[in-house]
């Protein structure tokens, strides 16, 4: 078989590898890939820190649980005054519909039915995330030279330390855009008396941040709410400050981030897209990862085809 042609049938394999492998056993091993990961990003500030592994991976699980408790509370503290003036008006829109909504208790009883499951499934996934960190921390070298011991563990390692070198650079970019636009919003929400302005300007840079999301996923319900509410001046200002969070994301975007990830937004949108169709909620994530890992892989098969064909010359 000619070396191109064995090109072309390997690449068609790695292409179905890695949907296999993103279909069927990432959601089974996902707590373990992301303490994996987790603890892999330990060691790098245990180089740094001379701390044990161990230690610093229980320093961490105490941040963790602090910081999720927190923002729990933060976060019902905080939506507990605008839910209740909402409140009202949500009774007074239930009575004015009401012979047109009948089905909605119905449906969301099934909703949350449904939900149930889901939800215990993703606590068991946190409980089991939280105790692989410790697992990995206590037999770390062990189980990276287990690794290594796999078949195509060198390519596949490669791969994955170009895609962790542009996430890295498309992380330290988000964050700058992040500052900048939670800034903007802090300054806005002070002027405009928001309550606990600070927690709301972060969070708002935090969704800004995340890919296909934006700064209008946050105002553009807030506007509307406010505005049923018939408060038309703090509408008007709420727009005007979702119209400058948009333009500082545009302007900095293309100084900041260059190619990013190497994807065109059209190819990251649709990749996103087809993840959502193929793996779920999950593909949300795994669909740009596994583009990413396909096509770097490929990269790594065609350097090693170029070498067998320097060699054959």
């Amino acid at each position: 078989m000619k070396l191109q042609t064995r090109l072309y049938f390997q690449k068609t394999g790695i292409l179905m590898a890695v949907y296999l492998v993103l279909r069927f056993l990432l959601p089974i091993v996902l707590p373990f890939f992301l303490a994996w990961v987790t603890v892999g990003c330990l060691t790098f500030f245990q180089k740094r820190s001379h701390m044990k592994l161990m230690s610093l991976s229980v320093l961490y699980l105490v941040l963790f649980l602090l910081l999720s408790g927190a923002s729990v509370f933060c976060g019902c503290w905080l939506l507990y005054e605008p839910c209740c003036r909402l409140l009202p008006v949500c009774r007074d829109y239930w009575a004015q519909f009401a012979g047109y909504l009948t089905w909605l208790p119905g449906s969301l009883s099934g909703f949350f039915a449904d939900l149930m499951p889901s939800a215990l499934s993703c606590m068991f996934s946190i409980f089991l995330y939280l105790i692989s960190i410790l697992l990995f921390s206590k037999d770390w070298e062990r189980f990276h030279s287990l690794l290594y011991r796999l078949p195509f563990a060198i390519p596949v390692s490669n791969a994955g330390r170009r895609i962790l070198q542009c996430v890295k650079s498309w992380i330290r970019a988000q964050f700058r855009i992040m500052a900048a636009i939670s800034l903007e919003c802090m300054i806005g929400y002070y002027f405009l008396h928001i309550p606990g302005f600070p927690f709301w300007a972060v969070l708002t840079g935090i969704i800004d941040a995340l890919p296909v999301f934006g700064t209008g996923t946050v105002f553009f319900p807030w506007i509307v709410i406010v505005a049923l509410q018939g408060d038309y001046t703090l509408a008007l200002w709420l727009g005007l400050l979702y119209l400058t969070t948009w333009l500082t994301r545009e302007l900095l975007e293309p100084k900041l981030l260059g190619d990013g990830l190497g994807l065109l937004p059209v190819c990251f949108l649709m990749s996103v897209i087809a993840g959502l169709k193929l793996f779920g909620p999950l593909g949300f994530f795994s669909g740009p990862f596994g583009v990413l890992l396909i096509r770097e892989l490929w990269v790594e098969l065609e350097l090693s085809f170029s070498q067998k064909n320097n060699l054959n010359l």
